[in-house]
């Protein structure tokens, strides 16, 4: 998987999960990160997100 920009990721969360939630978490993503690494899966598992809902959320295109 390719890493995310906030921008990218907040567009995704939107997506998949609603405005609300993707403001809750905006201000706890860091600017870039990769799903694919354990300390940024960690976050985004400690977000209530998954690489897999992520990637869902886009068709699987992630």
């Amino acid at each position: 998987m390719a890493v995310l920009t906030k921008a990218e990721a907040l567009a995704i969360i939107r997506r998949a999960y609603g405005p609300d939630f993707a403001q809750s978490v905006e201000p706890r993503l860091p600017d870039r990160f990769d799903p694919d690494d354990d300390a940024d899966a960690e976050l985004l598992a400690t977000l209530g997100l998954t690489r897999d809902g992520l990637a869902n959320a886009m068709g699987g295109e992630l």
